[in-house]
């Protein structure tokens, strides 16, 4: 029987079969990533192609160059990670546009490696590299990779052009004076903002990747000569220990490296604001700035900085502060005090004002406790649901909301007057408080107060308060006693607590930091006012004697 012939492959396609041949048997996940850079440039290319699976975004880009043509090379990177304006000018338009000359012996193309290197890429940033894992970081990190025929090594040049949002005001932390920018996305942008503070070449940025899948960039700022060497250490050790897929944001990051997951109060400072970061560095902490996050981890702090503002620091006499703290504690007492004292306590409370409360709540079918639970609770999803929705609703939603339900609630018999005055006033006073994760943990610790009031009187708040201190003093941050300089109390730094003395009474760093540079500033310059100079004055005096012995 006639079969006919087959017609014989064209060398491109025996070439592209021996290729495929070999890739079949390679794994993605870790033989390809030990592969090292081929000088086959077809094979080189095929290996990136297996690694993505022709995924849309992934683009290769062949050319020729030399004054034959002879010069095979490919260009590939991830669209929408790249500057496409960029590679045209640093890239194309440089191989494209130079002509090689036989005559002129620099620029024969006997090594291209080394022609494309030093005289055609023309960016400022480029890494030479031979593992195919390093390059496949360093292309999804925004960097496009150049591979040359005959050549084992590859060029990753930086082109990094993704859409950024541009440094903005804080939307999180709200104030009245201080600077107005504020960290984004972009990791290398907040570090720019914190070198704009810090002039100094010691502030450092240590780079670490953390995420087996999303592969995230972690960096920790300090400065060295101030930063405690052992917290730094530590800080470094816990994030190198962390084995997981992936980080998106600081939370992640957080439940990973807190001393103590399970107490509602945060072990770290967070923050978008790069003034606060800078301040906290000058003291001797660490920072911890994660890629695709506006917000900033500060390690370790104490219990106090949650009432503090960065503000503080920047108007001449701090009276808020010391209302803050007592804003802590009527957030957290006023409810359970108010139940306390219609339950069990009646006689402690003046006589036209027992009988007032008592005439308010005739109605109410509900024990006090349960009032003031039913009333707290409405209260705080009134204040989610304003959260939650766009700002513009969401006030109106928070003020409308709370006024209609309130006096709903009192007509309707449920609630009695003096329980919704209770719980405005203590909703007002958690506002106080500028940390946004404090604020949180103080106002549901306000649940279990209360039923310690409804159940044991001015003796179940007693043993709340207790039960909290020492739950705050057990707690650490980074082997700091988070109720420092409280307890262990060290009065001499209560200057930075209850009230902010003025700067120059603070020339030393918080001694709990052990920072190597203790003092911060000269000391003794308080301003003083000027001295009358009595030579001055003498002369005065003799020239009025001089007028009135004319006269």
């Amino acid at each position: 029987m006639y079969r006919p012939l087959k017609k014989p492959l064209k060398p491109s396609e025996v070439k592209k079969r021996r290729i495929q041949s070999r890739l079949q048997d390679l794994q993605p996940s870790k033989q390809v990533l030990n592969q090292h850079v081929c000088s086959d440039l077809d094979y080189n290319v095929e290996l990136m192609k297996k690694l993505f699976a022709e995924t849309s975004d992934f683009v290769v880009r062949h050319f020729h160059f030399g004054s034959n043509k002879e010069i095979k090379v490919a260009l590939v990177f991830i669209d929408g990670l790249v500057d496409s304006t960029s590679i045209s000018e640093s890239i194309f338009k440089p191989f494209m546009m130079r002509t090689l000359e036989n005559g002129d012996p620099e620029l024969l193309p006997h090594n291209p490696y080394d022609l494309i290197l030093n005289w055609l890429v023309t960016f400022c940033s480029v890494k030479e590299e031979v593992e195919m894992g390093k390059l496949l970081d360093l292309l999804l990190a925004g960097f496009a990779v150049l591979f040359i025929d005959g050549s084992e090594k590859a060029l990753a040049i930086e082109v990094k052009g993704w859409e950024m949002r541009s440094v903005e005001e804080p939307k999180a932390e709200s104030f009245v004076r201080g600077p107005r920018d504020g960290f984004t996305e972009t990791i290398r942008t907040n570090t720019a903002l914190l070198r704009r503070r810090i002039r100094t070449p010691n502030l450092r940025f240590d780079m670490l990747q953390i995420g087996t899948v999303t592969k995230t960039d972690i960096c920790v700022a300090y400065i060295e000569g101030i930063v405690n060497p052992a917290t730094l250490k530590e800080v470094k050790n816990r994030l190198e220990s962390i084995e997981t897929d992936s980080i998106l944001e600081s939370g992640y990051l957080e439940d990973f490296i807190k001393d103590n997951y399970w107490t509602p109060f945060t072990l770290l400072d967070r923050t978008e604001r790069p003034d606060k970061v800078a301040g906290a560095l000058l003291e001797g902490r660490a920072a911890i700035l994660i890629d695709t996050t506006p917000f900033a981890l500060i390690v370790p702090v104490v219990f106090s900085e949650f009432l503090q503002s960065p503000e503080d620091y920047y108007e001449g006499h701090d009276y808020i502060r010391p209302l803050r703290w007592f804003a802590l504690i009527l957030t957290l007492s006023l409810p359970s005090l108010y139940v306390a004292l219609t339950t069990f306590h009646q006689e402690m409370l003046p006589g036209a004002l027992a009988l007032s409360m008592a005439a308010g709540r005739e109605w109410v079918p509900f024990p006090a406790v349960v009032e003031a639970l039913i009333m707290e609770v409405t209260f705080d999803l009134l204040r989610e649901a304003g959260t939650r929705m766009p700002r513009s609703v969401g006030q109106a939603v928070g003020v409308v909301g709370a006024l209609v339900l309130g006096q709903a609630a009192v007509t309707a018999g449920i609630a009695s007057p003096f329980i919704v005055i209770i719980v405005a006033l203590t909703a007002i006073a958690s506002f106080l408080i500028p940390n946004y994760s404090a604020s949180i943990a103080i106002r549901y610790l306000r649940y279990p107060m209360l039923l310690l009031a409804g159940a044991f009187g001015l003796v179940g708040v007693f043993w709340g308060f207790m039960i909290l201190l020492l739950h705050l003093a057990s707690l650490r941050s980074f082997g700091v006693p988070y109720l420092y300089p409280i307890t262990p109390a060290v009065p001499g730094e209560w200057q930075d607590v209850f009230y902010r003395a003025p700067w120059w009474a603070m020339d030393r760093r918080p001694r709990l930091f052990r920072s190597p540079k203790e003092r911060r500033q000269a000391p003794g310059q308080r301003p003083e006012p000027p001295q009358k100079d009595p030579t001055a004055q003498n002369g005065g005096d003799r020239g009025n004697q001089d007028g009135q012995g004319g006269q």
